[in-house]
C-alpha cells in the first residue's frame, strides 16, 4: 500500500498554525472593518474580509475545513485497506468511518445540514436554525454506541486523541449553537455592519475553532495510527526459511541399494 503523508507531528504543527492564522485574519480584519469602522484600508477591503470570514461559505476557511475532513477520510481509507489485507478486526468499522468523513467533507462544502431548518424540527423563529441538531443527534448517539468497542480496541494514545477530537468537534458544531440559543442568540436577524456583528463573530469563531481543532486532532490521530501500523509491518521479523528434511532413499522390496563407501573406508581398504 503506497500512501504518502508527512510526519504526524509536523502535520499537527502545520495544521494548528493554519487554524491560528485563519482565525487571526478573520477576527483581525473584521475588528478593523466593523469595530473600528475603517472600510477603506485596502482596495476591496470589504470583500477581502468576507473571503477570510470563518462564518461564511465558499471562502478560504470553508475550503480548509473541507480539506481537513477529506484528508481524514483518505487516511482512514488507508487504514481500512491495511486492516483488510491483514485480515484484521473491525475492517467494516473503518470502511463506514471513511464514508462518514466523506459525507462530512461534502456537508462542510455545501452546508447541507442547514436545510433541516426548513422542516422546523426545533420550532420556528429564533430557534429554527437548531433543527439540524435535532435531526442529527439520534444518529450521533447510535454511532457513538455502535463504535464504543471499536474505540476501546485502539491504542491508548490514539483512543484519547479520537475521544477528544469528537468532544471538540461535536461541542463546536452543536454544543455552542445550543448554548447560543439558550442565551438568546437569534441567527434569523440580519446583523448590520458594526460592533454587534463583531460580537456575533466572536461567538461564531469559537464554534469554528473547536470544529477545526477537533478535525485536526482526528487527522493527527489517524495519521499516527496508520504510521504505527506500517512501521510494525516494516520491523516485523522475517520468517526463517523452512529447512526441508533429508530425503531418505527407499529401495524396492527385495532389492538392495548400493552404498558408496566413504573416503576414509576406501583408503583403509587400499592399505590392506
Amino acid at each position: 500500500m503506497n500512501m504518502y503523508f508527512p510526519r504526524p507531528k509536523a502535520l499537527l504543527r502545520a495544521l494548528l498554525i493554519s487554524v491560528l492564522v485563519l482565525h487571526a485574519l478573520s477576527l483581525g480584519s473584521h475588528f478593523i472593518y466593523h469595530y473600528l469602522g475603517i472600510h477603506n484600508l485596502l482596495p476591496y477591503f470589504g470583500r477581502l474580509t468576507g473571503f477570510v470570514n470563518v462564518d461564511k461559505e465558499a471562502n478560504i476557511p470553508t475550503w480548509f475545513s473541507t480539506m481537513l475532513l477529506a484528508g481524514s477520510a483518505y487516511v482512514v481509507w488507508g487504514i481500512y485497506r491495511h486492516v483488510r489485507d491483514k485480515g484484521g478486526r473491525y475492517r467494516w468499522h473503518w470502511a463506514v468511518l471513511c464514508a462518514v468523513f466523506v459525507a462530512l467533507s461534502m456537508d462542510e462544502l455545501g452546508h447541507m445540514h442547514e436545510m433541516a431548518g426548513r422542516f422546523g424540527l426545533a420550532g420556528h423563529g429564533s430557534t429554527a436554525y437548531l433543527s439540524w441538531v435535532v435531526a442529527v443527534v439520534p444518529f450521533v448517539l447510535v454511532f457513538a454506541v455502535s463504535y464504543l468497542r471499536f474505540l476501546l480496541h485502539l491504542p491508548k494514545a490514539v483512543r484519547r486523541l479520537v475521544a477528544w477530537s469528537g468532544v471538540l468537534y461535536v461541542g463546536g458544531a452543536a454544543g455552542l449553537e445550543v448554548a447560543g440559543a439558550l442565551l438568546g442568540r437569534d441567527l434569523t436577524v440580519q446583523l448590520a455592519p458594526g460592533k454587534p456583528y463583531f460580537h456575533y463573530l466572536l461567538f461564531a469563531s469559537a464554534e469554528e475553532a473547536l470544529e477545526m481543532i477537533g478535525a485536526v486532532l482526528f487527522l493527527y490521530a489517524m495519521t499516527l495510527h496508520l504510521r504505527s501500523l506500517l512501521r510494525a509491518d516494516a520491523t516485523a521479523p522475517a520468517m526463517p526459511p523452512q529447512i526441508r528434511p533429508a530425503e531418505t532413499r527407499r529401495s524396492a522390496p527385495g532389492r538392495r541399494t548400493a552404498t558408496r563407501p566413504s573416503p576414509v573406508t576406501e583408503s583403509r581398504a587400499t592399505r590392506r
